[in-house]
């Protein structure tokens, strides 16, 4: 992967103190993890093979609390993919062993796990996303292009861990922490995590991806054409169906005593002068 020089793990040594004001360290649950994530900084970064856009599942590493917000940032992306991270809470203590492959549908539909997409459009590299759940089950998240919340069946009163889906386009996340406010005047924050240098940008899409994508694009492509051919043959040979059997130009509209409806007004008359018979059966008209 591109990205792996990068994702060396740049942890140094923390002064840092947890006063009354700290939430304690929340990081990515390093046992829980999709099968192609690669965490690293501390299990503060997520990172997906560039050459799939699923199987990106991590899990916060210890229950989050409502009106806790835990922030994402989206670090990396790829354009050949389409759709971008997903971000979700559940009431399942995430467990080490394999994940499903997606957050939706294949976590959501299961009891006590609730995801939301984020528009690929409001998640380039370099956006960070905020997301919580409050005391009543309604869960928000926030970026700079916009805010929304949705009801759900969650139990705040139970423990909730945070769901990140590093799908689509995004290809690697960094944990930012989390915030939680008191009132007005009091506010915790999680444990800071260590100064990251990492380069937030587009990823340059594999070879072999390039190859494969270009690989189905014609498949596609041959596919939507065979389906225009067969379509056409289909309307030409109703057309043909509906023509009068004699001039084979105007529209067939009456038909002779045997019911063959094969003639146009015109080739009508002259059948019925010249040749007295049906032209497909030549039954006596």
């Amino acid at each position: 992967m591109s990205q792996n020089k990068n994702n060396v793990n740049e942890r140094t040594k923390d002064p840092h103190v947890c006063g009354l004001t700290c939430l304690g360290p929340l990081t990515f649950h390093p046992g829980a993890v999709g099968k192609k994530i690669t965490l690293s900084h501390g299990n503060c970064r997520a990172s997906r093979d560039l050459e799939t856009f699923r199987d990106g599942l991590v899990f916060s590493s210890r229950p989050v609390k409502p009106e806790e917000k835990v922030r994402i940032q989206v670090e990396r992306s790829l354009l050949a993919w389409e759709g971008g991270v997903r971000i979700g809470f559940t009431n399942e203590c995430p467990t080490a062993g394999p994940l499903p492959p997606l957050a939706i549908p294949d976590l959501t539909e299961k009891p006590g796990y609730w995801a939301l997409p984020v528009p690929q459009r409001d998640c380039p590299p370099g956006t960070t996303v905020t997301f919580w759940m409050d005391k009543n089950g309604v869960m928000w998240y926030k970026t700079p292009a916009e805010s929304f919340c949705i009801q759900t069946d969650l139990d705040p009163s139970l423990p909730l861990w945070a769901i990140v889906d590093v799908y689509g386009q995004s290809t690697t996340v960094l944990l930012l922490g989390s915030v939680r406010r008191f009132n007005i005047l009091i506010k915790a924050s999680s444990c800071p995590i260590p100064c990251s240098t990492f380069k937030c940008g587009y990823e340059d899409t594999p070879p072999e991806l390039k190859k494969r994508k270009a690989i189905a694009e014609r498949k596609l492509k041959q596919h939507q054409e065979d389906q225009s051919n067969n379509n056409n043959t289909q309307r030409t040979g109703r057309r043909q169906e509906n023509l009068c059997s004699v001039c084979l130009d105007r529209e067939a509209r009456l038909a002779p005593r045997c019911g063959h409806r094969c003639l146009c007004l015109p080739c009508a008359n002259r059948v019925f002068q010249e040749f007295g018979t049906c032209p497909l059966c030549r039954e006596d008209i």
